[in-house]
Parts: C-alpha cells; structure tokens; sequence
C-alpha cells in the first residue's frame, strides 16, 4: 500500500497545481545515487504502467512498480520542515535494496 500525509498531499497537490502539471507521481528507486544518499526512495513526474501498484489521494494519483514494492513493502510519503530544510521524505516498511554503487566507486551515469 502507498500512503500520503495530509501535509505532503497539500504540498505537493499545490506544487502540481501552481506549476500546471498532472497530478501523476511515480515512487522509484533512483538508478545510480550521485547525491550519498544511500539509495532512498525518490519521487518523479510520470505515467502509470500496466501491473504498477497505485493510490488514489485527492486528485493525484501515486504509482509504483510492483517488483519494486514487493521489496519494500508499504511506503508513506510525508513532508518534512525542521525550520533549515524542507522537502519529501519517502519511507518504506522495509529496507531499500541498495545495488548499485554510488560514485566514486566506479558507476558510469555520473559523466
């Protein structure tokens, strides 16, 4: 299952909005992890597929590949603001597989 809280639902509801952009969030696992983060969950403008998991928040609409969440299970996006940083905050029930090495140890998509 996917969830949203209502703060992050407003947030990024009026960023779609303000920007005039289709409420339609894929939850993905980025490919090669340039910025350390140790492979977390991220968020991206797209269409859903064929065999995605999906939910329904308001007008928008978050997906998901099934493989991929058949490895981390439940996710809850939230937003989060400590007065310095603010911004989404993907979480799964279980942990990021993380396969694919950051830079600096050799992977290719940083050229």
């Amino acid at each position: 299952m996917i969830s949203i809280t209502p703060l992050a639902q407003e947030k990024l509801s009026a960023y779609l909005t303000e920007n005039k952009v289709a409420p339609k969030v894929r939850i993905y696992l980025p490919e090669c992890d340039c910025s350390g983060s140790g492979g977390q969950l991220s968020l991206a403008l797209d269409q859903p597929v064929n065999g995605d998991v999906t939910h329904k928040a308001g007008e928008l609409e978050l997906f998901m590949a099934q493989d991929l969440y058949d490895k981390v299970g439940q996710v809850t996006i939230d937003f989060k603001d400590d007065g310095r940083n603010s911004g989404f905050v993907v979480e799964s029930e279980k942990p990021v597989p993380v396969s694919i090495p950051e830079c600096g140890s050799g992977c290719s998509c940083c050229g």
